[in-house]
């Protein structure tokens, strides 16, 4: 999902690369206090990836993706996240 939204906004897979252990390297880690959308959120041992979306009314940081669970592309909580990067291909 993360590829894919990426090359879609004109972007190489080149740039972003395939799967969350090689995106993570793609960028530099951030604090979650200066996370925007379009940074990349990882959980903690990088099976898995999502696109900071925003923050809700609270101040907690949104990400976009894939859920098996759901089967869908969500919108959850930052919950379950352990770190976020920037990318360095802006």
């Amino acid at each position: 999902f993360v590829t894919w939204s990426f090359i879609n906004s004109g972007y190489t897979a080149a740039q972003i690369g395939h799967g969350a252990a090689t995106q993570a390297t793609k960028g530099t880690r951030i604090s979650w206090a200066s996370a925007t959308p379009g940074d990349l959120a990882l959980y903690s041992d990088n099976s898995h990836i999502g696109i900071v979306a925003g923050r809700d009314s609270n101040g907690s940081v949104l990400v976009i993706h894939c859920a098996s669970g759901a089967n869908n592309v969500v919108i959850t909580t930052s919950r379950g996240f352990g770190y976020v990067v920037r990318p360095s291909f802006y």
